[in-house]
């Protein structure tokens, strides 16, 4: 005599379900945050930056391009200027005001304690 005609057959576990209902959840979630994350609010580029060595005082010339998916809001930009040591000598909150444009490139000038070598973009933020 077999045991599973003693015993009966022992429940099976139907694993299909749960994966279906994890699926039908996790997927759309999996979906909407890659595509939320991968597009935020506002993109910052650096472009360049230069130093001006006809400048009596100490500054950088940075050039950026700002990309907003609605540009009816105003931003502020944090610029910084760097040393040779890379010590923040320099810093500018640059503000854009709300536009019709989503992309608007910008040149500013960091004036700076001492003479700065590189400067960045730190971050761009709603006003």
């Amino acid at each position: 005599m077999h045991l599973n005609q003693r015993y009966g057959n022992a429940r099976q576990l139907n694993w299909k379900v749960p994966a279906i209902i994890a699926l039908a959840l996790g997927l759309p979630w999996l979906i909407w945050s890659a595509t939320h994350h991968s597009l935020p609010e506002i993109r910052y580029t650096l472009i360049s930056f230069e130093s001006d060595p006809t400048s009596t005082t100490p500054s950088i010339d940075i050039t950026y391009e700002v990309k907003r998916r609605n540009p009816m809001v105003p931003i502020t930009c944090t610029l910084v200027a760097r040393d040779i040591d890379k010590n923040i000598v320099g810093e500018f909150a640059d503000q854009i005001p709300a536009t019709t444009t989503s992309v608007s490139t910008r040149k500013t000038r960091v004036l700076a304690r001492s003479i700065p070598v590189n400067a960045a973009v730190i971050r761009c933020a709603t006003t």
